[in-house]
């Protein structure tokens, strides 16, 4: 079935809306240096630039790879078993209930469910009641539980997706040919969802690194990521300028990784 003659044109005009000219003016603006919200006296400059190289900002960068890297890693470990043990599952709808089951967090505001995280590491829980207490707020290992519990669906899904798309003829050549299922997970298996895995590890580490709602609830303020900058300078110091051009490079990295990922999808050689 053909796709409706008006419908190409609605969709590129809503895309040239809602995503060209607002990305095209934070490249203007990164090049550009405003007094706060006064475009009066816009001027051209290069200022922002040298900005981004302080060493203040250091911080920010180191953690934000450093935190995403682990909550991502953390993510695959435990995403990948689970997206193994569902494509094995051969009911359909025990399949689909388990699969709605990771969904259903995700209807729910991310905002909350950190909240919820940052009750639950309150020293003065409700787990006090059991005796524990655990004083977490604070300390990177709150941030990445929050990452990984946040983002955890992102990394099962386009796996078992990868998983779930595999020749199972390969699979029984494998055993045909004498391999044990450790050796056919190594050699079949695991090369052929690594598309998926690419996949997962983009879906988690760039969201994880530029959030800034869940580093400020649950570290208090005191870890600092790139998100946080971003919202920074837009809503409290309205140094705009600066902040397009983070956004920018973060624009520019995702476009850039996702460029990849559908190269090596199509091909096919993402092997270890």
């Amino acid at each position: 079935m053909k796709t409706p003659n008006i419908i190409l044109p609605l969709y590129l005009i809503w895309l040239i809306i809602l995503v060209f000219i607002p990305f095209l003016l934070m490249i203007f603006l990164a090049f550009s240096h405003t007094n706060g919200l006064d475009f009066s006296h816009i001027r051209f400059s290069l200022i922002n630039f040298k900005e981004i190289a302080d060493p203040i900002y250091f911080n920010a960068y180191l953690n934000s790879i450093i935190l995403s890297a682990s909550a991502s890693l953390l993510c695959l470990l435990i995403g990948y078993p689970i997206a193994l043990i569902i494509s094995k599952i051969k009911k359909n709808s025990l399949r689909n209930i388990i699969l709605i089951m990771f969904i259903l967090p995700m209807w729910s505001n991310m905002l909350i469910r950190i909240m919820g995280w940052e009750i639950l590491f309150n020293p003065n829980s409700i787990l006090n009641v059991l005796g524990i207490s655990l004083d977490l707020i604070g300390s990177p290992l709150a941030i990445i539980i929050g990452m990984v519990s946040t983002y955890l669906p992102f990394m099962i899904f386009p796996i078992y997706t990868a998983i779930n798309k595999l020749d199972q003829a390969l699979i029984e050549a494998s055993y045909d040919l004498g391999a044990n299922k450790r050796q056919t997970f190594r050699k079949v298996i695991l090369p052929l969802s690594l598309p998926g895995i690419y996949s997962g590890l983009t879906m988690v580490f760039l969201p994880s690194a530029t959030n800034f709602a869940l580093p400020e609830r649950l570290s208090g303020g005191n870890i600092v990521l790139l998100g946080n900058l971003i919202n920074s300078n837009f809503g409290k110091t309205f140094n705009y300028g600066f902040g397009s051009l983070l956004s920018v490079i973060l624009i520019t990295i995702i476009f850039i990784t996702m460029i990849f990922i559908n190269h090596k999808d199509k091909d096919g050689d993402l092997l270890i």
